[in-house]
């Protein structure tokens, strides 16, 4: 394995090296980001136990839902727009426009969903305890939707520290550090939502003033039409959204149908598969603007070149990341506590799948960097149909492990589909 990854390295041009040298730096913020999260995690399931994890989760579930729609898309496509300098230089003016126009429709949201919360939380999942949790939830999603926009415009630019920091290391590190210092005053559950509400709105501000700086000025004026913009973001928030729902939807049908400890366990285990989804992160979070530009410039051989690249050095790490949870998998779950050992099973599914899907590459960044954006929303529908219907099969009768599995198949279609359609049809192969 060492010799693999050796012989990678000795072959990588200039932009190969680029993204393995950023991608380590992001990697290590989405440690410190999962690490922060693991505290938070931690720090529920000692205090309060693996019921009241249970109803943060659902709790954030919503809040994942609701953020992913407020953004519209921007996020994405300021990726794509801004990758290019002259636009960076010149159009300062179409982020601050864009970002004001999510503002106003996130918070509008906002207000349906306080409106709504006897529905959603009484009729819907029949959990009153719920309620308070919800409350503090959804009042932080105008926060996380500024914050994820100027993450998008600074990976654009290349400043993949900041996003890194923005999108992993920031929120649960923050709220981490909130929810001691409340519990220090007083040990209270709804301490832990006030803590995520504190945590969002200070990464809010620090989003707002790094990207000012970095554009070096603050202008409402834009060449190009804004409601344009939007409308070319729509398929990419389409298609982001349907990803937010395959990754959260399992949680939100185990709210229907399993108990508060159910959802707490899987959340656990969920949490520890993510941890194999570092290396692909880590090599989108700077390749997404090199392919946009490779692909604008019609530079194919780099641009192929580079893709193939991305996909072995993803494979390789997520191969020794994949070995060490699933063979270690009960001490990595007794962390948490006795009771969390019984997301064993639903844990190896989590990451046998990532394995599998890190062998046909970095499909969805590709395809929504090089314009297929609208078939990548084709595929992404159909994936969120087979996750739904597998979901509402599957969960009744074997609970946490039947949403894992619904998941991997979903996330397999997904990924597998993306990875045909670009070989077919635009004759680019991302796979191994």
């Amino acid at each position: 394995m060492r010799d693999k990854i050796s012989k990678i390295l000795r072959k990588s041009d200039q932009d190969q090296k680029e993204i393995i040298k950023k991608g380590i730096f992001f990697m290590g913020f989405r440690a410190t980001g999962i690490l922060g999260g693991y505290l938070f995690t931690l720090y529920i399931t000692n205090n309060y136990g693996a019921s009241l994890n249970g109803l943060v989760v659902l709790s954030f579930s919503i809040f994942m839902f609701a953020t992913i729609i407020g953004r519209l898309g921007i996020d994405v496509n300021l990726i794509k727009f801004y990758s290019t300098e002259k636009n960076w230089e010149e159009n300062p003016g179409l982020f601050y426009r864009v970002l004001l126009k999510s503002f106003l429709f996130s918070s509008f949201l906002v207000a349906i969903l306080y409106f709504s919360r006897d529905f959603v939380i009484i009729n819907l999942f029949e959990k009153p305890r719920l309620k308070p949790y919800y409350f503090w939830a959804i009042l932080s999603i105008p926060g996380w939707v500024i914050t994820m926009l100027c993450a998008g415009a600074l990976r654009a630019k290349g400043y993949n520290n900041w996003f890194a920091f923005f999108i992993n290391t920031g929120r649960f590190s923050l709220a981490f550090i909130f929810v001691c210092i409340l519990g220090w005053i007083e040990m209270n559950p709804i301490n832990v939502m006030i803590a995520h509400l504190y945590g969002i709105y200070v990464l809010t501000l620090i989003a707002l003033i790094v990207t000012v700086k970095k554009f070096k000025r603050v202008s409402f004026k834009s060449e190009i039409n804004t409601w344009a913009f939007l409308k070319e973001s729509f398929p990419m928030m389409l298609s982001s959204t349907i990803m937010i729902f395959l990754g959260w939807m399992d949680t939100f049908i185990l709210g229907i149908y399993e108990t508060d400890e159910s959802i707490g366990v899987y959340n656990v285990a969920l949490k520890l598969a993510l941890v194999t989804s570092f290396s692909i992160e880590a090599i989108n979070s700077s390749l997404a603007p090199k392919i946009a530009n490779l692909y604008l410039n019609d530079l194919r051989e780099k641009f192929l070149n580079l893709v193939k690249f991305s996909t072995r050095l993803n494979f390789i790490l997520t191969l020794l990341i994949v070995a060490v949870l699933v063979i270690f998998n009960q001490w990595f779950l007794g962390i948490f506590g006795e009771e969390f050992k019984a997301g064993s099973v639903a844990l190896i599914i989590l990451c046998s799948i990532h394995l599998i899907n890190s062998s046909v590459g970095s499909v969805g960044i590709i395809m929504q960097m090089t314009g297929k954006q609208k078939q990548y929303q084709y595929i992404a529908i159909i994936s969120l149909c087979i996750n739904l219907l597998l979901n509402f099969i599957l969960i009744p009768r074997y609970g946490i492990n039947g949403a894992a599995i619904a998941t991997a198949v979903s996330l397999s279609v997904w990924n597998v589909s993306g990875c045909v359609y670009l070989k077919r049809k635009e004759n680019i192969k991302t796979y191994l």
